[in-house]
């Protein structure tokens, strides 16, 4: 799923988020690209890794070494729930202020005007092709 994860990332809109369930040690990577991408990250506690276990020893395909990477994880769905609880919470939080801040601006006499100006012009553009038309 890391992958196919990495990709998906960077095609996020501004107002998402990310919840990497386990970063299997490397808790570097998706956090870097989460921020890279302007979107806020999220992870399993550190303090509650131990709702997290596996029935096997993960081992890299070629070199044969163990690897947390490469293990099927099971995770507490109790406390999964409570994390994609936290991670919603954030998004409805952070959408409520971009559709404040999208309103301030449509309602904003600045943007009013601008709009206003704008439409004169096309259609002043509008009348002037109609006319070269006839």
């Amino acid at each position: 799923m890391h992958g196919a994860g990495l990709t998906h990332l960077l095609f996020l809109p501004d107002w998402a988020a990310v919840f990497e369930v386990y970063n299997c040690g490397d808790s570097g990577c998706y956090s870097d690209l989460a921020r890279l991408r302007g979107v806020k990250y999220f992870t399993w506690p550190e303090d509650k890794i131990d709702l997290i276990r596996s029935d096997e020893e993960g081992k890299h395909p070629q070199s044969g070494e163990k690897h947390l990477k490469f293990a099927n994880y099971h995770v507490d769905p109790t406390e999964f729930r409570e994390q994609v609880k936290k991670v919603c919470t954030f998004i409805r939080r952070l959408m409520i202020m971009f559709i404040q801040m999208v309103e301030h601006v449509r309602t904003h006499p600045k943007f009013i005007n601008s709009r206003r100006i704008q439409r004169r012009k096309q259609m002043e553009m509008e009348a002037g092709r109609q006319k070269r038309e006839l």
